[in-house]
């Protein structure tokens, strides 16, 4: 494998180029026979691991390790990227056993992952970025937007292992039910995410999507630290917003993963009312724009390698945000989420995710058209009776796929609300057990924005989380508190909420969509009800956190303009 490199010299030694290694030696039975499964066990009696000394043996185990493998997998049966010397060397002695010895049993081995700046994630960087594109066929086991960085970094060690060591590869959990409906699922204690850099409005915001690598600057432990912070609050999920499908999430994933942080991921608005051809201009038929929009997201990170399994940190995916608020007509509610429903089913169909399934919804406001069933829960049933039949009118849809079904196992139901607790209580979740937790239906609820200004946070925080724990409430799963940091851009009543503002130091610049944006230092903002205490602390406590998360104030940069 050969690389020509075209970027920074400091770079450049990440390309391939670096670890050249010798052509396919001739004697190499593996180019002429069979492929032979390596050995799964090791020798008790006599073995030899090659060592520089032993040229034919080591020159044969290294031309697979830098270019065998990558150039002709399906000779290599067992072998990859994270497996020692010695299994390549067993598979050269499968072959031939004159020209290697039987290796002995490899000894343990340290792994260390890339540390952010340094050379070997500079190289991973390099290889994710910009060489798999321009030359896939170097990175044969890899996915352009797909693969992790530990995938990528595995990749270059086993060429060049003084550039990058063996990474400490994550180990990904497997199901069949989405894990927002498996029955022993309860008490999300989320925050809502939506961390804008912003300080002022009237100033625009290029992108609105978080979980792209670039967005680390704010929630990566090398950034601001915002995921540990969160983790830190006692916190086990994050509710986020904006999603643009053209940036791969798999390294935002990992991260939230490595923290046991589940994440519920939003559809933005952009396929429905902001895009160039928004379904709001087809009559709310919006399939073909979310489907669209969501192939794209499976195949950017959503999925693990291989594109057959949704990566376990991934819980839920909000179709729309307060559909019932932006839908006008609000009869054709059913027809944009419904037709929205139908896309993502046929978008993981077309691509072929089955494994690890997500749990789908539509987060409704808390406002009231229907007195005698009340705010949120109104519009639920409306959803739910007009899903078992979405050809009638109002609706008017064919789908492709059974929604019905797809409902009954994956859907969960979600709602907004700035009420306190004692009146989601009364208004919500003393009624809903009679339409949705029944002999007919257990359909469980999460609230997807949950904080009332007008009480004190710590007893309010603290009642609800109960709630989510009380077996008068089997059905209720959590709540995510809103939100992360204040949304300044926004202004008005917006700026009421957050946990943290943003002080006067610019932490570092973000390069993001065509504009460059400061990262301002957090600071903790005081509950307005209830005077010396915070909001943060105030979380804390009721999520059970045990540790005041140390926020992250120095060293400062000049900040750009806003």
């Amino acid at each position: 494998m050969k690389a020509t490199c075209k970027l920074s010299c400091k770079v450049c030694s990440a390309a391939p180029a670096t670890t050249a290694a010798p052509a396919a030696p001739s004697t190499t039975a593996a180019l002429t026979t069979p492929p032979v499964p390596v050995a799964t066990t090791w020798p008790s009696g006599p073995c030899h691991t090659a060592t520089p000394a032993d040229e034919d043996c080591y020159t044969a185990v290294r031309w697979i390790m830098t270019q065998g493998l990558f150039q002709h997998m399906d000779w290599f049966p067992g072998l990859k990227t994270t497996s020692p010397f010695e299994s390549f060397q067993a598979k050269v002695h499968a072959d031939n056993a004159t020209k290697c010895p039987q290796p002995c049993a490899p000894k343990a081995r340290e792994c260390k992952t890339a540390a952010y700046g340094d050379a070997c994630y500079q190289a991973v960087t390099w290889a994710k970025n910009d060489a798999i594109f321009a030359n896939p066929d170097w990175f044969p086991e890899l996915e352009a937007g797909i693969s992790s960085r530990e995938e990528f970094q595995a990749h270059l060690h086993l060429q060049n292992a003084s550039l990058c060591p063996l990474p400490c590869m994550p180990t990904y959990a497997s199901y069949s039910v989405p894990t927002f409906r498996s029955s022993d699922v309860k008490g999300i204690k989320g925050v809502s995410y939506g961390p804008s850099p912003l300080k002022k409005q009237n100033v625009l915001l290029t992108d609105d999507d978080f979980m792209n690598e670039i967005t680390g600057a704010l929630w990566a432990d090398w950034g601001r630290g915002d995921l540990k912070v969160i983790q830190d609050l006692g916190a086990n999920a994050m509710r986020m917003y904006g999603n643009d499908p053209n940036h791969t999430k798999r390294t935002f994933l990992d991260a939230a993963l490595e923290k046991n942080i589940d994440i519920i991921a939003g559809m933005s608005d952009y396929p429905y009312i902001q895009g160039p051809d928004p379904c709001m201009r087809n009559d709310w038929n919006c399939y073909d724009q979310v489907y669209e929009n969501y192939r794209t997201s499976l195949l950017h990170g959503f999925t693990l390698t291989g594109k057959n399994t949704y990566h376990p940190a991934l819980k839920a995916l909000i179709l729309i945000n307060e559909p019932d608020l932006k839908v006008h007509p609000r009869s054709k509610t059913c027809r944009a989420v419904a037709s929205a429903f139908d896309a993502v089913l046929q978008a993981e169909k077309d691509v072929g995710v089955t494994g690890n399934p997500i749990a789908l919804t539509a987060t409704f406001s808390f406002a009231m058209f229907d007195p005698k069933t009340g705010p949120g829960l109104g519009q639920m049933i409306d959803f739910y009776n007009c899903i078992k039949k979405p050809e009638a009118a109002p609706t008017s849809y064919t789908p492709k796929n059974d929604l019905l079904a797809a409902y009954k196992a994956r859907w969960v139901n979600s709602f907004n609300t700035a009420n306190p607790a004692p009146s989601v209580k009364q208004l919500f979740l003393d009624k809903y057990a009679a339409t949705f937790w029944n002999e007919e239906i257990k359909m469980p609820v999460f609230i997807g924005e949950y904080h009332s200004t007008h009480v004190p946070v710590a007893p309010d925080v603290k009642e609800i989380v109960a709630a989510t724990l009380s077996t008068t409430y089997p059905f209720f799963l959590g709540v995510s508190f809103f939100e992360f940091s204040t949304r300044y851009d926004k202004g008005g009543t917006e700026e009421t909420f957050g946990m943290f503002g943003y002080g006067d130091c610019a932490l570092s610049s973000m390069n993001y969509s065509s504009k460059v944006y400061n990262v301002w230092d957090l600071t903790p903002k005081a509950d307005p009800n209830k005077a010396g205490e915070t909001i943060h602390e105030a979380v804390r406590v009721a999520y059970g956190g045990t540790s005041d998360p140390v926020l992250r104030t120095a060293p400062c940069v000049t900040p750009t303009e806003e």
